[in-house]
C-alpha cells in the first residue's frame, strides 16, 4: 500500500465551511481545519516533514510559493482554522494588526474621541511616541487641554484662598 503525500493528508483533514461576511472578504467558502489539530491560539498545526507546521502557512505556500521576509499571513475571513489559500493574504505586521478587531486596530480606526472631537484633524491629534508610549498612541488635543484646565483649576483656586487669606490689612495714615 502506498503511502498518502502531504497534500492528499492535508486534503483528508479539511472540510468546507461557511462563506465568510463582512467588508473585503472572499467570496468563496472557508476550508476549516479540525478542531482536535489546533494550537492554543486556535490556529491549525500539520505534521510534515518531521516537523509541525502552522497549516495555513503550509496551505500557502504549496500554492503561491515561499511568504516573503517581513511578512506574515493575514486571515481575511479572520476565521484562524481556516486554511484556504484565497483567504489568505502576505502583509506585512501593522496591516495584518490593524486588519483585525483588536483593541488597538479598533482605536486606530476610531474617527471621534469618547467626546466627540475630530480625530482625523492633524491639528486636534498629538501623537505620543517612545519613552511613553513605544508604538506611538493618540491623544485629543482638546481633550487633554480640559484635563490639564481640570487639574490646574483647584490649585490655582486653593493658592489665591491663601494669597487672599494672609494679605495683612493697611491702616489708612
Amino acid at each position: 500500500m502506498a503511502r498518502s503525500t502531504p497534500a492528499e493528508r492535508f486534503a483528508a483533514k479539511t472540510t468546507p465551511g461557511p462563506i465568510p461576511t463582512g467588508p473585503n472578504t472572499p467570496d468563496t467558502p472557508c476550508l476549516l481545519w479540525p478542531e482536535t489539530s489546533l494550537d492554543r491560539d486556535g490556529y491549525g498545526r500539520f505534521w510534515v516533514d518531521g516537523r509541525v507546521v502552522p497549516a495555513h502557512r503550509w496551505a500557502f505556500e504549496q500554492k503561491r510559493g515561499p511568504i516573503p521576509a517581513g511578512l506574515e499571513l493575514d486571515h481575511l475571513c479572520a476565521v484562524r482554522r481556516c486554511v484556504a489559500d484565497d483567504h489568505l493574504d502576505a502583509v506585512d505586521h501593522r496591516t495584518n494588526v490593524l486588519r483585525s478587531t483588536g483593541p488597538s486596530a479598533v482605536n486606530a480606526r476610531r474617527t471621534k474621541c469618547k467626546h466627540g472631537h475630530d480625530l482625523t484633524d492633524p491639528a486636534n491629534v498629538h501623537v505620543s511616541y517612545p519613552p511613553s508610549h513605544p508604538n506611538g498612541m493618540r491623544k485629543c488635543r482638546a481633550c487633554a487641554r480640559t484635563r490639564a484646565r481640570r487639574t490646574r483649576e483647584p490649585q490655582l483656586a486653593h493658592v489665591a484662598t491663601i494669597t487672599t487669606h494672609h494679605t495683612p490689612e493697611r491702616t489708612a495714615a
